[in-house]
């Protein structure tokens, strides 16, 4: 199994089905596209012989700059995109925290009931911060230990909470969280193979040329970040990892990160 084949079969089949990573899926493709063309070019470049080396790496390289790099930063700002709405997502099951700052009543009843938790057995305690909707915003406002619970304690209550309120949100979630990584793997070797195809054996070299190929795909993302909302911010423009294979799956062992163009 090739490195391609191994990322692909890591693509969970029922991703594909889903709305909301089609255009992530269509990333994740692109990206192993890249993978096999470019060596694939290069080696019909040398076919016919009459090519030096440096001819083959301007030619490989301006291919790259025109049809590859600015696919390949599109791909990489697509899988952004969608973790950032992964994380909006998440926020919106958190247990709450805000209360009305008004009601005297109210702030004064849920202290009541943290003095009450915090005079019971842990047992009794978690039982009723799960099932009482009154103890759960109490017991989440203010420091943990008012109610009687650790800060560790609390936030796996509500990892457990949001579970059971959540379960089909939350696996959802994961399950695109894991897509994005993939992604984002596949985009590293990419742009990896781009550096390797290209024969750059100067790190500071090919960081340039990265900043220059992509120079007009960051003016457009930059344009839509400044009319869109809570977008995130991005200042790297892509990172190159580099990976091994161990029994059938894929090994970071170490990144570079290519700057965005000013």
């Amino acid at each position: 199994m090739n490195r391609t084949e191994t990322l692909k079969s890591r693509w969970r089949p029922e991703w594909s089905d889903r709305p909301d990573l089609k255009r992530l899926h269509g990333a994740f493709n692109k990206a192993l596209h890249f993978i096999e063309s470019l060596p694939a070019h290069r080696a019909e470049l040398a076919k016919p012989g009459n090519l030096s080396p440096k001819g083959m790496n301007d030619s490989l390289r301006a291919l790259a700059a025109e049809k590859v790099v600015p696919d390949l930063r599109r791909a990489m700002w697509e899988s952004e995109r969608t973790a950032n709405g992964l994380k909006n997502d998440l926020s919106r099951l958190a247990v709450p925290r805000q209360h009305d700052k008004t009601d005297v009543a109210g702030a004064m009843l849920r202290g009541e009931i943290r003095t009450m938790l915090r005079g019971m057995g842990h047992g009794e305690r978690v039982g009723l911060v799960m099932s009482d909707p009154a103890f759960l915003t109490a017991a989440f406002e203010g420091p943990a230990a008012l109610s009687g619970l650790t800060e560790e304690l609390r936030t796996d209550l509500e990892r457990r909470m949001i579970e059971q309120a959540h379960g089909p949100a939350i696996e959802a979630i994961n399950g695109a969280k894991a897509a994005v990584e993939l992604t984002r793997a596949a985009i590293e070797m990419a742009v990896s193979t781009v550096k390797t195809e290209g024969d750059f054996g100067n790190d500071q070299l090919f960081n340039s040329w990265m900043a220059t190929a992509s120079a007009e795909v960051e003016r457009e993302i930059a344009a839509e970040k400044a009319t869109t909302d809570k977008l995130p911010n991005t200042a790297e423009a892509l990172t190159v990892a580099s990976y091994r294979f161990k029994d059938g799956e894929v090994v970071r062992d170490g990144f570079h990160t290519f700057q965005a163009a000013a």
